[in-house]
């Protein structure tokens, strides 16, 4: 924890799909998971405003839109 990987990963992954041709990503996530939450946010990403049911339990959606890297 705190050493960068997780960060490092969400950078690979939103490069690959920029790549791909995507230039918006979304992800998932819970209320209890306060620290993806925030590690979340720090990194761009903005609550969309979509709220699901999860089994019983609020599944917020978050997006992000991803900026082509200057060449």
């Amino acid at each position: 924890q705190g050493g960068g990987l997780a960060a490092d990963l969400l950078s690979a992954a939103e490069q690959h799909l920029l790549a791909q041709g995507c230039s918006r990503v979304t992800l998932d996530t819970t209320a209890p998971l306060k620290r993806a939450v925030r590690f979340y946010e720090r990194h761009g990403y903005r609550a969309s405003g979509s709220v699901s049911d999860f089994f019983g339990m609020a599944l917020y959606e978050y997006e992000k839109v991803i900026p082509a890297k200057a060449q």
